[in-house]
Order: C-alpha cells, then sequence, then structure tokens
C-alpha cells in the first residue's frame, strides 16, 4: 500500500476500486478528476493493480493505493469479519466508495456498509443496462455521476524523478536528444488487434529515412510481434525492455510520436499528451479509443465480424488493412505538433 503522509487522520475518505488492465483504468481518470473536484479535501484511494497504482499515486491524481494484487478486494467479497484492522479501520473513516466491478449478491457492498461506508455505487461497466457508448462515458453512468469522459484532456503529469528515469532508459539506448524520438509499439493484448509486421516496418524505413530515432517499445507478452517487425527491417533498430510501467512512462515522455494498438500503453501515451497515433481493429473506436486532443486513429475498412470467436478466424482482417500512405500522412500530421 502507498499513501501520502501529510493526510490528516479525521480527513474525508474516498474508495475507488477499480480491478481492470491499465487501459481500461486510465479510461477512468476523467472520474477520478470528477471526484476530487466534488470531494477537494478528501483522500482519495484506488484499489488496483499495483503498476497503475504506483503510477497514478506518483502522478498525484490519487493519495492512496490499495494493490489489487494483495488481499483487499477478496477481503470486501469475504464480508466485514475477514476485514484487516488497518483495512477496517480506514474503511470506518471512510464516507464514499465507487468501483466499476459485478457485485454478485452485493457481497462487496454489504461488507463497505458493514464497515461504516455511506455511500457506495458499484456496478460493472459492462452492464446491459448501461446505455453510453464510449468507455469512459460508462464509467461515469455505472456509478451515477454526472459527466462526459471523452472530453476529457487533462494530461498526466510524472514527477522529475520518473521523467529522468525514462531519460537514463534512452541514453542506455544510445538516443542523445539530437534526432526526434518515435516510439512504436507492435503489440497489444491480442495478436488480431495489431497490424502487419511488414506495415510497421515500412513505417520504420520512412521515420528513418525522415532522419527521425524509431525505438520499438516490449512489453513481457510482445516478444513475438516485435521480433516480426525486426526480421522485417533491413537493419535493426533498438527495442526498448524490461522496464516497469513507471519507467515506460518517462520514456513516453521523451517521444516526438508514438504509434500502437488498442493497448494499454497506446491509452499511456495519450494520458501523457503525446502525439499518437492508435491503430485500430477490430475493437472499436467509438467505445475504446484513448482520450485526449493529441490522438489520431486510424483504421482499415469498417470490421464486420459480429463477435470475437469470428475475429479469430477471420483471414482478411480488412479493418486493420491501414493504407500505408494514410498511416505514414497521419504520422507526419502528429509529428507537426510535437514541434
Amino acid at each position: 500500500m502507498t499513501t501520502r503522509t501529510n493526510n490528516p487522520k479525521g480527513k474525508e475518505k474516498v474508495l475507488v476500486i477499480h480491478p481492470g488492465a491499465l487501459g481500461d483504468v486510465l479510461l477512468a481518470r476523467p472520474v477520478l478528476y470528477a471526484l476530487r473536484g466534488r470531494f477537494p479535501q478528501a483522500e482519495i484511494a484506488l484499489l488496483s493493480a499495483t503498476a497503475i497504482g504506483s503510477l497514478l499515486y506518483s502522478s498525484g491524481e490519487v493519495d492512496r493505493t490499495f494493490p489489487l494484487e494483495e488481499t483487499y478486494l477478496s477481503q470486501l467479497f469475504a464480508g466485514a469479519e475477514s476485514l484487516s484492522d488497518f483495512f477496517g479501520t480506514w474503511l470506518s473513516r471512510c464516507e464514499t466508495a465507487v468501483g466499476w466491478l459485478r457485485d454478485a449478491g452485493s457481497a462487496v457492498t454489504q461488507t463497505l456498509r458493514a464497515a461504516g461506508v455511506e455511500r457506495i455505487n458499484l456496478q460493472s461497466s459492462f452492464s446491459p443496462d448501461l446505455v453510453a457508448c464510449h468507455q469512459a462515458d460508462r464509467y461515469f453512468e455505472a456509478i451515477g455521476m454526472d459527466g462526459v469522459g471523452h472530453d476529457f484532456t487533462r494530461p498526466m503529469v510524472l514527477p522529475d524523478e520518473l521523467v529522468n528515469l525514462g531519460e537514463k532508459s534512452l541514453q542506455a539506448c544510445k538516443w542523445n536528444g539530437e534526432y526526434q524520438l518515435v516510439l512504436i509499439h507492435p503489440g497489444s493484448g491480442s495478436r488480431f488487434k495489431c497490424v502487419e509486421a511488414w506495415r510497421l516496418a515500412t513505417l520504420i524505413g520512412w521515420l528513418i529515412e525522415a532522419d527521425m530515432t524509431p525505438m520499438l517499445l516490449e512489453g513481457p507478452a510482445d516478444r513475438q510481434t516485435v521480433t516480426e517487425v525486426l526480421s522485417s527491417l533491413p537493419e535493426p533498430v533498438p527495442v526498448i525492455r524490461d522496464l516497469n510501467l513507471s519507467a515506460v512512462a518517462g520514456v513516453l515522455t521523451k517521444a516526438s510520436l508514438y504509434v500502437g494498438h488498442d493497448s494499454g500503453l497506446t491509452h499511456l501515451a495519450a494520458a501523457l499528451a503525446i502525439p499518437t497515433v492508435a491503430c485500430f481493429g477490430p475493437t472499436r473506436a467509438s467505445r475504446w479509443a484513448p482520450l485526449g486532443s493529441t490522438v489520431a486513429v486510424v483504421s482499415g475498412t469498417p470490421c464486420v465480424c459480429s463477435k470475437w470467436s469470428e475475429v479469430e478466424t477471420c483471414r482478411e482482417r480488412a479493418c486493420l488493412q491501414i493504407p500505408l500512405e494514410y498511416l505514414i500522412d497521419t504520422c507526419r500530421i502528429q509529428l507537426g505538433r510535437r514541434s
């Protein structure tokens, strides 16, 4: 657990529960900001995966984190008698709890109420009762708050130590800042959401001819897609790998452009206000596009697959057949934004 030491014990507390992945949590940032406006003196705590919670804490967007990898969420499902002394005491001072999860049998709600939380609003953002289209708007609707998430443009601001950490990581890849840095993330949560390697390799070739420095970002599940891109290049480019999420965020702040798919890193680049080109398909940009005015979404023809099983057997993948001229022109425009 992480917390700031200057929060008075009697300060009003708000608990936000989000067990989702990186991109999902980042799409909920507008709600965090709205809660800050509604409860300006409150301690905002986030129960989420450790990496994203730590990043949002370091950026000052939450005041305390309860790591999902520990037992906090399971305690809430198990009942008030299962709460640890610390968590139970903290919840006894918490007045508001919101979250996006399926609370079967109202188990979490009952635990929170027994612990002393007065205002509780929990609902899955995938509930069929919701009518909003974009996921950011569904987060507002699910917990009964007014707000429009997809218009959110507030950038995440990293502390100097993370920015410096990112710069050191790039220096280890022989980047000295002389040429514009372009970061390409070939992977995503699924290989079915990735454009062909040769298409990214052609883009990288154009970037090199334009006197820029392209580098690949490799996450824990991206080895195959990164290898495919490298094998499509006449000469290798640097690959940034084995960094934690906060260090990757620091690296992103140095980029003049980021190119990726429907992935958590794409949402992170957008949150940091880095000019971003998001290649979308077969997932719908109208539902899942990253937030911010620096984002350009590119796709092929509209996806005709009606369910994911059809996506997995689709051979054409027309939705990801993005014309190279269009992709390169979009990158050129986005690079102008950074300048």
